[in-house]
């Protein structure tokens, strides 16, 4: 097959729009040109991508199988832009990227030093605080961007979710409760809570969705500023605590920290995102290394799932 970059951006915004006269307003084209590079790329590959024949819209195998393939081209090219753009820059003007806590500690090392290592002549300054301190540095411009983990996008502020995050109910795997398939609710209220303090955006996060969901919280526990401590405590067998899955998957993985399966159903997801305030002109190291981390966050962890 002989396509452009250009045919399958088309296609992709066709899906992702789930319409095509939606698709026109994201890649400026009349939805007649529209239907006819779809065509075209069908008629190259010999294949229905869409199943026309469905009120609603919906691919056909081969049309799925052609998205990813078309993903992953878009991601490779703009991969190979991006390198070919810092290559021409020789004086990058520094990036300060935020984060909050959590995100600082167990999500952006080995992001950024991914990035660092593919531009080497970018430089890249990263902060770890608190929610609150992160949204005021985005706005009064010290920051150009942050990666936090809520549970909504913040009012006031452009945002780009790359991923779910499980919040986990996690406990020693020494703890008899750990060799339970699942436990209830009612079972979890018998067990220590460690919590984080009040004010902890975290920690306040956790709290709210306890009360939403109509978790009974026990009447013993302890509290622990820290998130990693806690993680700790519970796996010393303190009790149990709530962490986002990223924070525990090692522990997870090694057994020395077990996630438990709630009967009556866990805590909703949480978002990993992007958080940028409004800006009048476009900067590109900042376009540079926001689709770096898009490309590391999401595109990468759709491979791996």
């Amino acid at each position: 097959m002989d396509v452009t970059t250009d045919f399958l951006r088309t296609l992709i915004a066709v899906c992702e729009c789930k319409s095509f006269s939606h698709a026109t307003v994201r890649v400026h084209k009349s939805q007649a040109a529209i239907s006819t590079q779809i065509a075209k790329l069908e008629a190259q590959a010999g294949s229905k991508f869409i199943d026309r024949s469905q009120r609603q819209f919906r691919l056909t195998k081969e049309g799925e199988l052609f998205l990813n393939f078309a993903h992953e081209v878009i991601a490779q090219t703009d991969a190979i832009q991006r390198s070919l753009l810092v290559l021409k820059n020789d004086n990058l003007e520094e990036v300060h990227v935020g984060a909050t806590r959590s995100v600082g500690i167990y999500v952006l090392p080995e992001v950024i030093g991914s990035i660092a290592k593919k531009f080497p002549k970018l430089k890249m300054t990263v902060l770890s605080q608190a929610r609150a301190i992160t949204y005021e540095s985005l706005q009064q411009g010290s920051l150009d961007l942050a990666v936090l983990l809520a549970d909504s996008a913040p009012r006031g502020f452009v945002s780009v979710p790359l991923r779910s995050e499980r919040l986990c109910f996690v406990i020693s795997s020494k703890h008899p409760m750990a060799n339970k398939k699942m436990v209830s609710r009612a079972e979890l209220q018998t067990v220590p809570f460690i919590h984080g303090l009040k004010g902890n955006e975290f920690s306040d996060l956790v709290d709210d969705a306890l009360e939403k969901y109509h978790f009974p919280r026990p009447a013993n526990g302890m509290a622990i500023s820290n998130l990693r401590a806690r993680k700790e405590a519970a796996r010393a067998g303190a009790g149990v605590t709530v962490l986002p899955h990223f924070t525990v998957k090692d522990e997870v993985r090694s057994k020395s920290l077990k996630i438990l399966t709630i009967k009556e159903g866990g805590l909703p997801d949480t978002q990993l995102m992007i958080v940028e305030a409004h800006r009048r002109s476009p900067n590109t190291n900042v376009e540079l290394v926001k689709n770096a981390l898009v490309e590391k966050l999401v595109i990468e962890q759709r491979h791996q799932n």
